[in-house]
């Protein structure tokens, strides 16, 4: 198994913070939040994690290279992060997608260790971590049956306050097979940046999957995590 981060975004909803930095070198409780993240991930005995970088790359490679993780450290460079948007960054990684079961993350995530065991615990293979909707939250909402079966992305345009009750917000922590990636996800990811192009997000490929009849994707919630 590997784990691939994406960390090329700017950041700019963070203002002075992310003015020299990327989202997942602002420190949270005195440490860099990519720091935190792959300390986290290192302790799952993986075989590489893919870090897919662009703007303030150097320093941001300069610093990973630095804590010596004992997993292989990848990066794939993304020369268009400012004209592109997340499933670009996705797509440049997708070679490895095919070789390996890979647990999916953005860079810019603080959270407990408990929700990487909650994911590999989980008997569901294909899994988004997600979290009972709450006023504050925003982004990609899911909606889910009695199974835990994910029946539809709802992304910010078709949000309805109608519907909040049966909201999830995707935490962006996602296990996908090899299996799946190979013969769904990445196909799949190849048609939608060929018919919409790169400014995109790779939730709307997972939207897209979800009304395949044969296709399982399931909502894992984090309860209180």
């Amino acid at each position: 198994m590997q784990a691939i981060i994406l960390a090329a975004g700017m950041g700019k909803r963070l203002g002075e913070l992310t003015k020299s930095n990327t989202k997942c070198m602002v420190k949270v409780n005195g440490i860099r939040i990519i720091e935190r993240m792959l300390s986290q991930l290192e302790k799952l005995q993986l075989q590489r994690i893919v870090m897919v970088v662009g703007y303030q790359s150097e320093p941001l490679r300069s610093f990973v290279s630095s804590l010596n993780c004992k997993v292989p450290i990848v990066f794939v460079e993304n020369p268009v992060y400012d004209k592109t948007n997340n499933i670009y960054s996705l797509a440049l990684p997708k070679q490895y997608m095919l070789e390996q079961d890979t647990i999916l993350l953005e860079s810019d995530l603080v959270f407990e260790d408990s929700l990487l065991d909650l994911l590999l615990n989980s008997h569901f293979a294909n899994i988004a971590l997600v979290s009972k909707y709450r006023q504050w939250m925003d982004g990609t909402m899911v909606q889910i049956d009695g199974d835990c079966k994910i029946t539809n992305f709802v992304p910010k345009t078709a949000f309805d306050f109608n519907n909040v009750d049966t909201y999830y917000k995707t935490v962006n922590i996602y296990k996908f097979t090899k299996k799946f990636c190979e013969n769904i996800y990445v196909p799949f990811l190849e048609a939608y940046i060929k018919a919409f192009g790169n400014n995109e997000y790779y939730e709307q490929v997972l939207r897209a999957i979800t009304l395949l009849d044969k296709v399982d994707l399931f909502a894992l919630p984090v309860g209180n995590r």
